[in-house]
């Protein structure tokens, strides 16, 4: 009687490679999850980092405001040193202080500044002279995109919180140097929601 050799038979190794090439797709499949899931991760992580820093923009500009109105470009009466109405464009204008000025350029450390939302995308729009002349081009800068919504409210001196700024029914001339109390910002974010923050204004 012949005895059996000590090598695998066709079969058997059939089967060692059906079973090695199962354990390879189900590792692939799982590194490619892990993969997968910190490309997401980071990308979240990246989404939350530009919202942290477009609230922190708008919460240093809301809370530096200034009481400084500005020439009209077109001759007429001088602008509000901060304006907001739905139907503005843009809807919100404002005379900012602390404009850094680290290379000592001859300018003043006042900045006029504005946002509006176009296309999805939350723009802050700057320009480089308060008294802006009506050719000057805005620097635009995009704070947030998939935006659907951006809202905001002022508090005024009475603690009341209103939808534009002069306040309706009131006199706009008396409201050249006037300020809000504090900002009500408001954005909604496709993918994050809706995100509030309220920023108090500095006393001039």
């Amino acid at each position: 009687m012949k005895q059996r050799s000590g090598g695998f038979t066709l079969i058997e190794i059939l089967v060692a490679m059906v079973i090695v090439a199962i354990i390879g797709v189900l590792a692939y499949g799982g590194l490619h999850g892990l993969i997968r899931e910190r490309e997401q991760t980071a990308a979240r992580m990246q989404h939350l980092r530009l919202m942290q820093q477009a609230f922190a923009i708008m919460t240093r500009d809301f809370s530096q405001l200034e009481p400084r109105p500005v020439r009209d470009p077109l001759g007429g009466m001088p602008l509000a040193a901060f304006i907001s109405a739905p139907q503005n464009q843009p809807p919100l204008v404002f005379t900012r202080g602390g404009w850094g000025n680290p290379l000592a350029d001859v300018r003043s450390t006042e900045e006029r500044v504005a946002y509006q939302l176009d296309n999805d995308q939350l723009l802050r729009l700057s320009w480089p002279e308060l008294d802006v002349p009506a050719q000057t081009q805005p620097v635009k800068q995009v704070l947030l995109a998939n935006v659907t919504q951006f809202d905001l409210r002022f508090m005024d001196n009475t603690g009341q919180w209103q939808t534009q700024w002069p306040p309706l029914n009131v006199n706009s001339a008396a409201y050249l140097a006037q300020l809000p109390h504090a900002v009500e910002i408001d954005v909604t974010l496709k993918d994050l929601g809706r995100i509030t923050r309220i920023v108090e204004v500095a006393s001039p």
